[in-house]
């Protein structure tokens, strides 16, 4: 994306191997209600998961929503995601890119960085903060649900969130 900015990217370690962690990623692409506590909801809307050019609909609450595209994917490596619509408040344009490195058998890194422009411009130095945040939630969320099987709510976010904290190291959440 030309002229944009790019906020830090946010990375964890999940202890699940790196085909447990592209599925979700990539062929269960319209599923991220499952582990990402920024929204209250999602669904395929094109194409067929699991390939580029499959698109879903995030329903952020129930006045705001966003429309995403797979544009890249290098298998096992990373997925590159468009914002391809939607009405999220500030943003022009968006992509997000996510990276998944292999560690041992049954743990991975997955990194997340995004790219952004806002509308108006000068907002980006504002909405920076909120970005970081909202990313590594996905994060946070990802690993849990992967760990535990268990799905995670803006609800249920905020304890999740605290036991993170709590974790040494690469630790697992407890199922």
């Amino acid at each position: 994306m030309e002229n944009s900015k790019k906020i830090t990217t946010e990375t964890v370690f999940v202890n699940a191997s790196k085909q447990v962690v592209w599925d979700i990623l990539f062929h269960r692409f319209g599923e991220t209600y499952l582990y990402n506590p920024n929204i209250e909801g999602s669904h395929k809307t094109n194409g067929r998961q699991g390939e580029i050019g499959c698109e879903r609909e995030c329903s952020i609450d129930k006045k705001t929503n966003i429309k995403e595209r797979i544009v890249k994917a290098e298998e096992f490596k990373s997925v590159t995601i468009d914002i391809i619509g939607g009405n999220m408040p500030m943003v022009k344009e968006m992509q997000v890119i996510m990276n998944i490195e292999s560690v041992s058998a049954n743990q991975t890194k997955v990194s997340i960085t995004a790219f952004y422009t806002t509308k108006p411009s000068f907002m980006a130095g504002l909405v920076k903060g909120m970005f970081k945040k909202m990313l590594f939630g996905v994060l946070i969320g990802l690993k849990y649900y992967l760990e535990t099987g268990k799905p995670v709510t803006k609800k249920s976010f905020k304890p999740i969130s605290a036991k993170y904290k709590m974790l040494h190291g690469n630790q697992a959440f407890a199922a």
